[in-house]
């Protein structure tokens, strides 16, 4: 018996006050896995478990935004990003109905960018990832309508990646740097993820189509 939660460390309120971390706060939580091998356990309140990884993301208020007139150029987070471009292209204000096609209608307006998500070497291969990605995407519904993944480059290949210093351990994972990013976007897509257009290893997930496939995927067969 196993039970997998995020332990919430810090969020940034929401609101407009002329400062952009209040139009796109920043979420941090620990990935803690937990298991109980009695029922003593089971009560046991003090046993949190252990952190296996860490996730952060940004939530761009779009809905907020659209009331007071603002876009993604106003919003100095999304401006600096290396793939901001694919961000613009979800703005309210130059969003296409090409994209709309490509990516399905939402109907939530806010997006979020998924700027880290990590699970430590050991716990890999086991289904744990995909399990917390896929519970996560279930929370986002009616939360937003897109969550974009352009921050896609293998952890372990980058000598100054944070991912060590959120206690995330990296080591024995795949060194090459093809193979590696192979393996991450099909992480990405088994989740539910697909590319988005022809940005390089950026990935996007509609919520409302995910979530709708994941319960059609838990419905009992009769």
């Amino acid at each position: 018996m196993y039970e997998l939660y995020l332990k919430y460390d810090v969020t940034m309120p929401i609101g407009v006050k002329g400062y952009w971390g209040d139009l796109c706060p920043h979420t941090f939580a620990s990935i803690m896995y937990w298991t109980a091998e009695t029922d003593d356990d089971i009560n046991d309140e003090e046993d949190e478990g252990s952190k296996i990884g860490a996730i952060t993301w940004a939530t761009y208020n779009q809905s907020l935004a659209m009331v007071h007139g603002i876009d993604m150029t106003d919003v100095p987070f999304l401006s600096m990003q290396a793939h901001s471009q694919a961000l613009f292209d979800l703005d309210y204000t130059k969003i296409s109905q090409e994209t709309i096609d490509e990516i399905g209608a939402a109907s939530n307006f806010n997006i979020v960018l998924l700027i880290h998500f990590g699970i430590s070497a050991y716990f890999r291969n086991k289904g744990l990832g995909e399990e917390v990605l896929k519970g996560f995407i279930e929370q986002m519904k009616g939360m937003c309508g897109y969550i974009v993944i352009a921050h896609n480059e293998p952890a372990q290949l980058d000598p100054n990646s944070l991912y060590p210093r959120m206690g995330i351990e990296l080591d024995n994972l795949e060194k090459d740097p093809e193979k590696a990013q192979w393996k991450l976007n099909a992480f990405w897509q088994r989740c539910g993820f697909k590319q988005f257009k022809n940005y390089d290893n950026v990935f996007i997930c509609n919520v409302d189509q995910v979530v709708s496939e994941l319960f059609k995927a838990k419905a009992p067969v009769v």
